[in-house]
């Protein structure tokens, strides 16, 4: 469970790093499983990478039974409930591969809707490997899941061809044509460096990066969210949460009332 002092810098900074929260065997055992999971998908026929060469697993927990200890665990949902709230919803996860060396700067979560910015949503990262600056770390930047620097840093995206949503914009050769006239990886940030075990929890408003990467470079994540208050929050689910309307039915069966009750269905 986290401290006061915890929740006191996720609600400031908008992230918590947890260090060693997985045991070394926990680790081992997980990326056995993740590994045996990615190599029967690659055996499938029809499987290809994404458009950035990654190889992007949905419903990676909830249809892996060896892999649902995760979303009820007390050190990742314990830290998420504290976080954002004990009435929590399972907004899906995803197990990845990397193919690509960076991802820009972005939030994973956009404000389209005037009042929807603060509604929480968080995202708990597990890198199977080891990162650090100079190979692939995540990095964020501190308090931007709130305005005005929210909303000041969308100088950062562009609007997505069909018009609906933000996407991170191309960087340049030339720093000076950057909003801020840096290049992404010079831009201030936390930079979490990390060792397999480590956790980093982060708000889905967060602006947050990555540099450097390899090909390879693996990560599970499991992702939650307030139950929704009003019609803002429902159209907001639908565009990116759309699981809490039609829950895995691993999860909206399951023996555990933890896991039931987090992946209860939303009208």
């Amino acid at each position: 469970m986290i401290t006061p002092q915890q929740q006191a810098h996720f609600d400031m900074f908008g992230f918590l790093f947890q260090k060693k929260l997985l045991s070394k065997d926990e680790v081992a055992q997980l990326t056995d499983e993740a590994e045996r999971i990615w190599d029967g998908e690659r055996a499938q026929p029809g499987y290809k990478v994404d458009e950035s060469g990654s190889h992007r697993s949905k419903f990676f927990i909830e249809s892996n039974p060896s892999l649902h200890w995760l979303a009820e665990d007390d050190r990742i949902y314990g830290t998420a409930a504290q976080i954002i709230g004990s009435e929590l919803l399972f907004t899906g996860s995803e197990g990845v591969v990397s193919g690509y060396g960076q991802a820009r700067w972005h939030p994973d979560r956009r404000t389209l809707w005037p009042g929807i910015l603060g509604y929480g949503c968080v995202k708990a990262m597990i890198y199977l490997d080891e990162t650090t600056a100079d190979r692939g770390a995540l990095r964020v930047i501190p308090g931007s899941h709130r305005n005005p620097m929210h909303e000041g840093l969308y100088q950062m995206l562009r609007w997505a061809p069909e018009g609906d949503d933000m996407h991170s914009m191309e960087e340049t050769e030339n720093p000076a044509e950057m909003p801020y006239g840096l290049p992404g990886d010079q831009m201030p940030a936390f930079i979490a460096e990390s060792e397999p075990g480590d956790v980093l929890f982060f708000n889905q408003w967060l602006f947050h990066a990555a540099y450097n990467a390899w090909p390879g470079r693996r990560y599970v994540a499991a992702k939650f969210a307030q139950p929704p208050k009003n019609e803002t929050h429902l159209k907001f689910h639908h565009m990116y949460n759309g699981v809490i309307f039609d829950q895995h039915k691993a999860f909206a069966e399951h023996k555990s009332e933890r896991i039931r009750k987090m992946a209860r269905q939303v009208a």
